[in-house]
């Protein structure tokens, strides 16, 4: 791809959730949930080696997994957006996209505290759901533009937070519909630009 170097500096929030990034997410949630369940559960199993991990090192692992999952998350984010805005002529960063980014990041950490709490207070059952709603906030306040399909989206992972807290042992099954649910918002979001 060659570069467009008369880039048209512009004021709209230039970090949208769109359908590639949001397979790419969706393909994330579902990879890092699937690998802490692995986890989780080998580590109270006898016969596996994750059994032989000290309370410390599991917990290591289940951050490092959550962190890499964000990370690829905000890459495929970035990437997907900046694509999309050079195709069309735009720069990427402006004042707006900058405070955008800012919120993100503050609103990560924030959640990142609230669910290191809760794990360090033994709620380990609301670990999942609390994500999962948090998340549909993050993504009902980080609508700028007030896109209809975002709000929809978001009031269905809401939803989709609140199924493990009516429903036992149902946290892991909750991330993979999340994961799955990414995967509808982008084959929506697909068909309506076609």
């Amino acid at each position: 791809m060659a570069k467009n170097r008369n880039l048209i500096r512009n004021t709209s929030y230039n970090f949208k959730l769109r359908s590639r990034p949001s397979f790419f997410i969706g393909t994330y949630i579902i990879v890092g949930s699937f690998l802490i369940n692995t986890l989780l559960s080998g580590f109270a199993t006898d016969s596996s080696p994750f059994s032989f991990l000290t309370v410390n090192f599991l917990e290591l692992f289940v951050i490092t997994i959550t962190v890499l999952c964000i990370s690829f998350s905000l890459f495929a984010l970035f990437f997907g957006s900046r694509r999309f805005q050079r195709k069309i002529g735009n720069k990427v960063w402006n004042k707006n996209s900058k405070k955008m980014m800012w919120i993100l990041f503050s609103l990560i950490i924030i959640l990142y505290f609230v669910e290191f709490y809760l794990l360090r207070t033994g709620e380990e059952a609301f670990i999942i759901p609390t994500f999962i709603i948090s998340y549909a906030i993050l993504l009902l306040v980080l609508n700028f533009s007030k896109t209809i399909p975002l709000y929809q989206f978001s009031i269905a992972c809401f939803l989709i937070g609140f199924t493990p807290l009516l429903v036992d042992e149902f946290g892991f099954n909750a991330l993979i519909i999340l994961g799955v649910a990414h995967y509808v918002y982008a084959i929506s979001q697909t068909k309506k630009r076609d």
